[in-house]
């Protein structure tokens, strides 16, 4: 049987000119890896399918753990605070290599 092993999955929803502030706060909490995918949907501020590529959305998703999740977290909490747009949400997942991700 495969051992598995918990980690925190990060799913954040914005636009793409936020994809530079993610990726340094990335690094500097010292996160090994993402996956940044173009997104388009509805939700409070309406429909998002700008096709022209400027300023569209992003879905930023990040396997941490939980002790590294929290500073995340709080630095994104400050990017709220400050006005920036962003729908996080957490899920817990299993994983079978966590060297991987720490």
């Amino acid at each position: 049987m495969i051992t598995l092993y918990p980690e925190k999955l990060l799913s954040i929803i914005t636009i793409s000119s936020m994809e530079d502030r993610l990726v340094s706060m990335f690094k500097k909490y010292g996160v090994s890896g993402f996956t940044i995918l173009r997104a388009r949907g509805e939700g409070s501020s309406g429909y998002e399918a700008d096709i022209s590529g400027f300023d569209s959305n992003i879905l930023v998703k990040v396997i941490v753990s939980k002790e590294r999740m929290e500073p995340i977290l709080e630095s994104i909490e400050r990017k709220l605070k400050k006005g920036y747009h962003l729908t996080v949400y957490i899920s817990d997942v299993q994983v079978i290599a966590p060297d991987k991700f720490n």
